[in-house]
């Protein structure tokens, strides 16, 4: 069906219910995998994020997630519009993922530019990573044993994660021409717009997007008047609008993240790429260890300061994993361009993972996002969590360094 929102009509069907998405995977020569009829496929919508609608199809002989951008931010309408192309970045960065790290991203199918629909494996066996942390601290509340995480091997998968990509698809491994032609093909301006809109502007003005926790008002519009912290946020605006590095996944955050169990094992799979674009390679490591760090933030405001300390330690395991893919990597690349110190590159990329730490760390304290491990505290221990990481954010955009976990290593 074509859906009609305050009189703005898309130009392409938008799948709005089950019978949608059944016909749509018929006419995709897809149902098959699933069941013998269409009357066999179930279908329930799982949209989570703010960006696109998902839905899970089920049938007798398997399951897909069939995922569709609509020409707008999911959570908020037709009022905010953005073009539903943004799927095909999505996709580039699937197939690039799916041959460097394969068991670390969900098997995907080619994108349809015509209904802006990509079809990839279920991931519904799995649950998102911040959700778990979530109930985690919720049974550490309820006087319960919090579902187990193996925080070390989650630090490790993202960080091998960043680095095969990294490396793939900087100049370290690509000759100028063929890595200036990714920088063009790879080309997000929407959504690195939203990005710079959302993530390092909009939380440092007074806009109706934001917004905080009452005890936070003074704390945040100190925000407004911080000379020397909106030097700082500049300077990551720069970083991000200019170090064409490498490809990113570009929202590499908690809720971009799937764990559970899978023949006895820890399963972790990334997904949602579809902010990804050739950028600063520090910025995936540092949403994810923001992101850590409100966990541990959260954990430690329950007096969980061994939960704490396990998941800040997925900081330091991803460090390391990258660190060791870069050792391994490195004697197999193309050639080191010019000027490249592998040490100084190594400690930029660092320095930049914790400024993006701390910008992304601000908006969830006073942009549109907020991160559910704070806002599904105790009542009581939610004022001090956002202070905590504001203190924390600060001082890694202001210093690009960490005032609580010290990384070291270099290959």
């Amino acid at each position: 069906m074509t859906e009609t929102t305050n009189a703005e009509t898309t130009e392409y069907e938008l799948l709005v219910d089950r019978d949608d998405v059944v016909r749509y995977l018929d006419g995709a020569g897809l149902l098959p995998r699933l069941a013998s009829s269409p009357g066999e496929v179930d279908v329930v919508e799982v949209t989570a994020g703010n960006m696109n609608r998902v839905f899970i199809a089920r049938g007798p002989l398997g399951s897909v997630a069939v995922k569709q951008a609509p020409p707008w931010v999911q959570a908020v309408g037709p009022d905010w519009p953005i073009d539903p192309v943004r799927i095909a970045s999505e996709a580039r960065a699937y197939e690039m993922l799916s041959a460097l790290v394969p068991a670390s991203v969900p098997t995907v199918e080619p994108v349809d530019l015509d209904r802006y629909v990509l079809v990839m494996e279920d991931l519904s066996d799995l649950d998102v990573l911040r959700d778990v942390l979530v109930r985690q601290v919720a049974d550490v509340v309820a006087g319960r044993e919090p579902a187990s995480i193996d925080f070390d091997s989650l630090g490790r998968v993202v960080g091998r994660f960043s680095a095969e990509l990294s490396l793939a698809t900087s100049v370290i491994a690509l000759d100028p021409a063929a890595h200036a032609e990714l920088v063009v093909t790879a080309a997000n301006p929407e959504l690195c717009a939203l990005t710079e809109t959302a993530v390092l502007d909009e939380p440092y003005r007074l806009n109706d997007h934001n917004h905080w926790i009452p005890e936070m008002d003074a704390a945040v519009r100190a925000l407004y008047v911080d000379t020397e912290l909106l030097a700082a946020v500049a300077t990551v605006r720069e970083v991000f609008a200019t170090r064409a590095e490498a490809l990113i996944h570009g929202d590499l955050h908690s809720g971009s993240v799937m764990i559970g169990e899978r023949d006895g094992v820890q399963a972790i799979k990334i997904f949602d790429p579809e902010f990804s674009f050739v950028g600063p390679v520090g910025m995936d490591l540092g949403l994810f260890w923001a992101n850590l760090s409100i966990a541990a933030i959260a954990a430690e405001r329950v007096g969980a300061t061994e939960l704490a300390a396990a998941r800040a330690s997925a900081i330091d395991a991803s460090w390391d994993e990258f660190i060791a893919a870069v050792s391994e990597r490195w004697p197999e690349r193309a050639g080191t361009p010019d000027g490249l110190d592998l040490e100084a590159w190594l400690a930029r990329i660092r320095s930049d993972a914790w400024l993006f730490a701390g910008v992304e760390s601000i908006r969830r304290t006073a942009g549109f996002s907020h991160a559910a491990d704070f806002t599904t505290l105790p009542a009581e221990q939610i004022p001090a969590a956002y202070r905590e990481l504001l203190a924390r954010a600060r001082t890694w955009v202001v210093t690009g360094a960490d005032v609580t976990t010290t990384i070291e290593g270099t290959p």
